[in-house]
């Protein structure tokens, strides 16, 4: 699972609130690392197919941009918020890892 969150203090505590109600240790995604290591964009917890990556910054994306554009859909009565189709084919794109070109191929965006 990705999550991408806003770099910033107010988001930074509330992952770090999550991760203990949850009883997950934050390894090195520090406040400072988070808020500013120049080469980390990505914090990932756990091994697949069950880790989770916290995003802090994507390829070729902006984050506001993407997030006034993002949708609701409802899980299990769990309201959650997700990037918009075309913004997450030009996320996958603008990566070109394998993994996403395959990605693509099954969004429609190849």
């Amino acid at each position: 699972m990705d999550i991408w969150v806003e770099r910033t203090v107010e988001n930074y505590e509330k992952l770090k609130a999550a991760f203990y109600d949850f009883g997950m240790p934050m390894f090195d995604m520090t406040e400072d690392s988070f808020l500013n290591h120049p080469i980390w964009d990505v914090f990932t917890f756990g091994n697949p197919p069950s880790s989770i990556d916290i995003m802090v910054r994507v390829k070729g994306m902006a984050f506001e941009a993407c997030y006034s554009k993002a949708i609701y859909f409802e899980e299990d009565s769990l309201p959650i918020k997700t990037i918009f189709l075309q913004d997450l084919i030009n996320a996958k794109r603008a990566s070109g890892r394998a993994k996403d070109i395959n990605d693509l191929e099954n969004l429609g965006g190849a």
